[in-house]
């Protein structure tokens, strides 16, 4: 029984001096750490990098979108000017023509826009008659007809045209009712051509 003893006491040894050591897992060395954590605070610092740059990408991106509605909303805004003031020099020229004097700005402006689609014959006759029925007063009232507003439409008549749910007093509608009788009946409708 001590040969059998001492055989298994030898293998052990021999199983603990060169075997075990070997399934052991590598130490590790305080450099590879320092790798790692050098590798980990550069990929943070890449992403963090990343991020700020699409931030600052998206913001200039808003900043670009907001310059293009502004220089939009700015060239809208002059060419309304411009041809506001070139339907008011137009109307001081045709009250010149005709001795009476301009219509209010935002006046010519609404006749101007719904006669242009008409022609520019339209337009003057349309300023002309506005002067003749109602010297350019949105409000005005005929106290013997009964007829209403810049262009003077009876009642009966302004509850035919396709803006009879609005005042005849609007000088905007009122303008595009006279406009879209003159096209569909034309100028005999009035009896004050100006």
């Amino acid at each position: 029984m001590l040969p059998l003893f001492r055989a298994v006491l030898v293998w052990v040894v021999l199983l603990v001096s060169v075997l075990l050591p070997r399934l052991d897992p590598p130490a590790m060395h305080p450099v590879q750490v320092a790798v790692t954590q050098l590798s980990s605070f550069d990929r943070n610092s890449f992403v963090q990098q990343s991020h700020s740059q699409r931030v600052q990408a998206d913001q200039m991106a808003q900043v670009a979108s907001w310059q293009g509605e502004l220089k939009q909303g700015l060239a809208d805004y002059q060419a309304k000017q411009q041809a506001l003031a070139a339907a008011q020099a137009q109307a001081a020229a045709n009250a010149a023509r005709n001795n009476h004097p301009a219509p209010p700005t935002s006046i010519t402006q609404d006749i101007i826009d719904a006669f242009t689609p008409l022609g520019p014959a339209a337009v003057q006759w349309a300023l002309n008659v506005a002067w003749c029925e109602s010297r350019y007063h949105p409000n005005s009232v005929n106290s013997s007809s009964g007829a209403e507003g810049l262009f003077q439409f009876l009642p009966s008549t302004w509850a035919f045209t396709p803006y009879a749910s609005y005042s005849p007093f609007d000088p905007k509608y009122n303008s595009l009712a006279a406009a879209w009788l003159y096209n569909r009946d034309g100028p005999s409708q009035w009896q004050c051509q100006g």
